[in-house]
């Protein structure tokens, strides 16, 4: 496999759109008020009420964790204007272990994780195109369950990096780097619980060096500032905040792919996990401070006015994909709509009810739109 940043697999779109399952009713929060549901709403077989996510298991726990970590981790765009396009897209989401963590670092650096107790990474990927960038660059920030676990991964890591030619990084000491091939550069240092791993990919192997050097002057001040929860108290990381992830359709099992998929955070990892981050601006103007993630996604922003412009915003950006075309919204729902990405069997579909804002994607334009009108109905009964 192909481990440069350069890969164009879209990897995240399962973990964000998924299939649902039979749920167990409950009530996030005391409603205050109620929307109408039009007659005739067609939802398919989703579920039209609340569901009560279990308490954290060790992974759901850690998953949230990587969550708040995306709070540590600086915008791509910060080091370089060029570096917008990518998000889930090119896995800028949470990682627990497995062949999601080998598609993000180099087989030998995901062997060292492996062998000592990585709990959870989270990434933030961006290029100057999706498909065939000419820069790109990866942060990954990877914790551990102690500063000795992470000492042991980053001593290993660089063992495994001696036959590469080395690469000095002058902006950060203990910076471990080497050319991966030439025009990337594959880099790791060590902060507490923390191996953090930018990766750079120009036209040279000398600008993938200035991408990456001037990465670690803006990421390790970032992630100085943040403070990881303690590993023995991971579990007590709530379940739910506010109820959002109740009010959130669900993806189906307990597996790692459900594990991943149903959760929520804060407005800084869907800043990392959109495509183009020019977009952000959509999400700040409305407000956006909690997202919920499972077989749709649900926003909680300012007011019930910045949700449907929100809405509006994401349906028709003033920059939108040529690829991406508008179809028919949800039959009798108001203020909905969906687009196409076409030739590529993705259909994804907008809402608002009050001050929540949602959106649900499906292989077939009546999946998506079945699925926005559950989410929406969710969300009307439940203000």
């Amino acid at each position: 496999m192909n481990k440069t940043i350069l890969s164009a697999a879209v990897v995240g779109a399962a973990a964000l759109l998924a299939g649902c399952d039979s749920t167990v009713t409950g009530t996030p929060t005391a409603a205050s008020s109620v929307l109408p549901i039009p007659a005739g709403l067609d939802v398919g077989s989703y579920p039209t009420t609340t569901v009560q996510p279990p308490p954290p298991s060790e992974d759901s726990a850690w998953v949230l964790e990587g969550g708040r970590m995306s709070e540590a981790l600086i915008q791509v765009n910060e080091v370089d204007p060029r570096l917008k396009i990518g998000g889930a897209g090119l896995r800028s989401y949470p990682v627990l272990r497995g062949g999601q963590l080998a598609g993000r670092v180099p087989d030998a650096t995901a062997a060292a994780f492996a062998k000592q107790k990585f709990k959870v990474g989270m990434t933030t990927t961006r290029g100057d195109d999706f498909d065939r960038p000419t820069v790109a660059l990866r942060i990954g920030l990877y914790r551990f369950e102690s500063n000795d676990e992470a000492q042991k991964a980053f001593d290993a890591v660089k063992t495994s990096q001696k036959a590469m030619r080395a690469v000095a990084i002058t902006s950060t000491p203990g910076v471990s780097a080497v050319e991966f091939k030439p025009g990337t550069v594959d880099s790791y240092a060590l902060e507490g619980p923390f191996v953090i791993n930018v990766s750079g990919t120009g036209p040279t192997t000398e600008q993938g060096t200035t991408l990456v050097t001037k990465a670690y002057e803006l990421e390790m001040q970032k992630v100085r500032t943040f403070a990881p929860t303690p590993a023995e108290s991971i579990r007590s990381l709530p379940a739910d905040k506010d109820g959002i992830l109740a009010r959130t359709l669900r993806i189906p099992g307990s597996g790692l792919s459900a594990t991943l998929g149903n959760t929520y955070f804060g407005l800084p990892q869907v800043l990392h996990q959109i495509r183009n981050v020019d977009r952000a601006n959509i999400y700040r103007t409305a407000g956006v401070d909690l997202v919920a993630q499972g077989d749709a996604i649900v926003y909680r922003t300012r007011d019930a006015a910045a949700a449907k412009k929100m809405n509006a915003d994401l349906l028709n950006p003033p920059d939108k994909d040529p690829s991406v075309r508008t179809v028919a919204g949800p039959a009798g729902l108001p203020d909905s709509g969906c687009t196409e990405r076409v030739g590529a069997n993705s259909f994804t579909c907008y809402t608002s009810a009050g001050k929540w804002a949602a959106s649900a994607g499906g292989d077939t334009l009546l999946e998506a739109q079945q699925k926005i009108s559950a989410q929406y109905t969710v969300l009307a009964k439940n203000q």
